[in-house]
């Protein structure tokens, strides 16, 4: 699947502008398109186009898109008209059809005169393909850490296509995340909970440059985890929703979903169920990606230590246990288990050696260390002095249980299994592209003693990572991950950044890209970990390091 070279990117005005505007510390020009455009969900006839057009006094817009087959627009090959109106807070969806499998296009709008910035974007293949480029990235905290992980896209020499997992707004308001300070204040300064504040959150992350530039660099594909919406959500509610303070979960729930699909690049589901966004896509007869959706349409409550743990004898934990494995409990349903293995036998029939399982969690299992040994009675003060009493938190780890990680799969091992039994039965080789934790990890998943799938999971794209909010900076604590526990390779509790990932019919290979500074207006990114697993006889070689 050839990309476009970094040079004409740069040059044909796709990333240039922004990315300058980004050196500069400027912020895009008012302008009936200042938010930008992207593509998203690619079919191998067809692409979603979206941009936000939008003038004073929020009348609606009548405009105009073009599609070509080169940057120059010498050859048009689609053509339409929009209305944007207040209804979908001025954004605009088309839905391009006709286009050919495989292949780079460029788009872009007009209105009141106007053009707005070229975007680049590419059709799925069919037939056969020999290689694969996507950046996987999760986590974009824009209160906390400047979008250099998005300029690193828009940079990138050759993109296919970049997978968001999740949390692609957070919720909080200004000084919401106690325990690091924010660089920039949120808008609207409270929470997101009504559609006015969820709507006005993504238009504030929208006017970043490096964003813009990254959506123009490639289509995207994005699943929603619990930033989208609350904190630790589910289909009844959400550990960070007070219905006190905060009005019924139901209509907070729809009005960040529908802020949700007004500012994404993703099709509206088909049907009344709103939340129906699991999806699959077909790489020609390389590979196989598939999105399940994990948090509205059948996660049950999430287990917390501090909820559902009533001490620290064997017994109090053996009863923690006994609740966590409850069989019945769901992330995902079995409607959409039943899915994934009819996606998985059609894989296998088309002779695809690579099934990509997008998680918007980590999946695989792993227990938090005794973190009371770990951290410096200075760095506690300085936890307890951002939050009062947070440090005991501490006191729950050492237990052999999951902590922080009770809202990934290790929350639901039943069903888990259920999905693991799935991936051992594949004849295509399984990768797990997953996010959340904050984190950067290269994982082997088993199933027994028998290892049935490997995993890639990206930290944060701006920060804080997890070891920077525990104030562990001077702790081994991704090492004694690693040590601890079977499924861990490599854990980075101090990352920030993106994976880089390249898929050929006999490897699969990853990079994590580091941010250097995340919180300074300028800064490096480097390679911090490489590794490859390659197709066998048997089954995937697991991760090598390189």
């Amino acid at each position: 699947m050839p990309g476009i070279d970094r040079r004409t990117v740069l040059a044909g005005g796709i990333a240039g502008t922004a990315l300058a505007a980004t050196a500069r510390g400027a912020t895009p020009q008012a302008t009936p398109f200042e938010y930008g455009v992207a593509s998203g969900d690619p079919g191998t006839d067809r692409m979603l186009l979206w941009t936000r057009a939008r003038r004073t006094g929020g009348r609606p817009v009548d405009g105009a898109w073009q599609v070509a087959s080169d940057a120059a627009f010498g050859s048009i090959v689609a053509q339409g008209t929009f209305c944007a109106t207040g209804a979908t807070d001025h954004t605009v969806k088309v839905d391009v059809a006709g286009l050919i499998p495989g292949t780079d296009y460029w788009y872009r709008f007009t209105a009141d005169g106007v053009t707005s910035p070229i975007g680049r974007t590419r059709t799925l293949p069919t037939g056969s393909l020999d290689r694969l480029d996507i950046v996987l990235a999760c986590c974009a905290m824009y209160t906390q850490g400047e979008f250099h992980a998005y300029r690193a896209i828009a940079e990138r020499p050759t993109l296919d296509l970049v997978l968001f997992v999740g949390d692609y707004i957070y919720e909080y308001g200004t000084g919401g995340i106690r325990l690091a300070p924010d660089i920039r204040p949120a808008e609207p300064s409270g929470d997101a909970v009504t559609l006015s504040d969820y709507r006005t959150r993504y238009a504030q992350w929208h006017r970043d440059p490096a964003l813009q530039a990254a959506h123009a660099r490639a289509p995207w594909i994005c699943m929603w985890d619990d930033h989208e919406i609350a904190n630790d959500d589910w289909t009844g509610g959400a550990q960070h929703h007070d219905p006190a303070s905060q009005g019924p979960w139901e209509a907070r729930k729809a009005a960040a979903v529908r802020a949700y699909l007004e500012w994404m690049p993703i099709r509206d589901p088909q049907g009344p169920d709103r939340h129906a966004i699991n999806r699959t896509y077909a790489f020609g007869d390389l590979a196989t990606l598939v999105l399940p959706e994990t948090r509205l349409e059948a996660r049950d409550r999430p287990l917390t230590l501090t909820g559902n743990l009533h001490g620290r004898t064997p017994s109090d934990i053996a009863a923690f246990r006994h609740l966590l494995a409850d069989p019945d409990r769901r992330m995902i349903g079995q409607a959409q288990v039943e899915w994934l293995g009819r996606s998985i036998e059609e894989t296998d029939a088309a002779g695809r050696p690579w099934l990509l399982f997008g998680s918007p969690t980590i999946m695989a299992r792993y227990v938090y260390p005794d973190l009371n040994a770990m951290i410096s009675l200075d760095a506690r003060a300085a936890l307890d002095a951002r939050r009062p009493g947070f440090s005991e938190v501490f006191k729950q780890t050492g237990l052999g249980l999951p902590l922080f990680n009770l809202d990934s799969w290790d929350g639901y091992p039943a069903e888990r299994d259920r999905v693991h039994e799935l991936f051992e039965r594949a004849k295509a080789d399984v990768v797990v592209l997953s996010g959340d934790s904050h984190m950067a990890w290269v994982n082997e998943l088993h199933r027994g003693d028998r290892r049935i799938a490997v995993e890639v999971s990206a930290s944060t794209l701006t920060g804080p990572s997890m070891g920077d909010l525990l104030h562990l900076e001077d702790t081994a604590l991704g090492a004694v991950f690693a040590r601890e526990n079977d499924d861990v390779l490599w854990c980075d509790h101090l990352a920030v950044g993106i994976v880089a990932l390249s898929v050929t019919r006999d490897a699969v290979e990853a990079q994590f890209l580091s941010v250097d500074e995340p919180r300074a207006r300028n800064s490096g990114m480097a390679v911090a970990k490489r590794v490859r697993t390659r197709r066998t006889e048997d089954r995937q070689s697991g991760w090598e390091m390189l």
